[in-house]
């Protein structure tokens, strides 16, 4: 019997293994390209009003926009969340408190993601036909960029914390340092530009992907643990 542990079946294990792999770097992939184009859509909104008054004439101008963010925002988060938790569950190093904080950080980012797609959801999509007053709206429109705000600051502490640990190696850290600076200034998108808010989104987007072609995972044959 302990001959075997090795052969056929051991050997399909670790395919499927592999396989799963491939499939959540994919998700993870789609999930930040997904999330870039929506941040991508936000940042093409035109400046909000200061008056609550304003608000309602906003919302409608950029109806189309939001509407299509927030579309997305959902597959991303799914997408991205069920990546990341394959691949940073699948690592077989030893407990790290890096990747820990990285992965307590991603998930405070796409915690924010669902805040913010609840929020830009409310201002396109009317609920029993309920109109909402310009305070509220405003109330509203003020949460969702809040939200965008603490998105970016996950994802910089993700950042810095996960891309420490890739097989990137020294050019993955500067990469994560770089984009954690960018995602801390472009988690003020009302003082910044448009055009530096649609550079970020960008970068949400490339360094995702490099997080998920570049983390090291390992598939453990399942005889490893019995020759141990």
């Amino acid at each position: 019997m302990m001959g075997t542990v090795g052969g056929p079946i051991g050997q399909d294990t670790t395919s499927r293994q592999a396989i799963d792999l491939r499939v959540h770097r994919w998700l993870m992939i789609v999930g930040a390209l997904l999330t870039g184009v929506a941040l991508l859509l936000l940042s093409l909104l035109p400046g909000a009003p200061s008056e609550a008054v304003a608000m309602t004439a906003w919302v409608e101008r950029g109806h189309s926009l939001l509407s299509w963010s927030d579309e997305l925002l959902f597959f991303a988060v799914i997408c991205w969340g069920g990546g990341a938790r394959g691949l940073f569950g699948a690592r077989k190093a030893e407990p790290s408190a890096r990747i820990n904080v990285g992965v307590t950080a991603l998930t405070a980012a796409l915690v924010a993601l669902v805040v913010l797609l609840l929020a830009v959801g409310r201002l396109v999509y009317p609920v029993f036909e309920i109109q909402l007053s310009a305070e509220v709206l405003a109330l509203v429109v003020s949460s969702t960029f809040g939200a965008l705000h603490l998105a970016f600051l996950g994802f910089a502490v993700a950042a810095v914390a996960l891309s420490w640990s890739t097989r990137a190696g020294l050019i993955g850290r500067a990469v994560g340092i770089f984009a954690a600076a960018a995602f801390i200034v472009g988690s003020f998108p009302w003082l910044t530009p448009s055009w530096w808010n649609s550079l970020v989104a960008i970068l949400v987007a490339a360094w995702g992907v490099l997080l998920a072609l570049a983390t090291a995972t390992r598939t453990q044959n399942p005889g490893d643990e019995r020759r141990g």
